[in-house]
């Protein structure tokens, strides 16, 4: 049983997903997807019901995972392989890492996935942001583990505290 004085609520803000093409695994790191506003796990284990002379009985079905993501549109390099991975049907590998959740240095608690986008919805509505909508279909299940942020990637999450003094320029 979980003591009360231990549960620590998940807010939504410290959720992240970092997304890298599985073709580019050997040659490049996971980039975060910029302004993103919200994403939903979703777990089905959709069980067939057969009807016999006692009453309907269930078997149990394999469960399967899908990740719904939206973000603010923006013209960066993530947004451009996320859309090209849909029209190309392109292995995308994601990690939604909470940064709440720091183990040790630069490793946060993570889950892991492989899978495929479905769509690349990007609405334009008057007088508003385009926000893209999307659904990744997942591979099997995500994982659990670890994953670590470069401090290039923590930089794009937030920006670090700049002093008052001038900046100095090297090079």
């Amino acid at each position: 049983m979980v003591k009360a004085d231990t549960v620590t609520p998940v807010y939504g803000k410290d959720r992240v997903l970092v997304f890298r093409l599985f073709e580019e695994r050997t040659k490049k790191g996971g980039a975060k997807l910029a302004l993103q506003t919200k994403h939903t796990w979703k777990y089905e284990a959709k069980s067939d019901s057969t009807e016999t002379k006692d009453g309907n009985i269930n078997s149990p079905a394999t469960a399967s995972a899908t990740l719904e993501i939206e973000a603010i549109s923006s013209l960066d390099e993530v947004n451009e392989m996320l859309r090209d991975a849909v029209l190309k049907s392109k292995m995308l590998e994601v990690w939604d890492i909470n940064l709440a959740d720091k183990r040790s240095d630069n490793k946060y608690g993570a889950m892991y996935a492989r899978g495929y986008l479905q769509s690349w919805e990007v609405p334009s509505e008057i007088g508003k942001l385009g926000e893209i909508k999307t659904t990744m279909n997942v591979d099997q299940l995500p994982v659990e583990g670890e994953a670590t942020l470069t401090q290039e990637q923590q930089s794009a999450i937030q920006y670090a505290f700049a002093d008052t003094n001038q900046v100095q320029v090297t090079g």
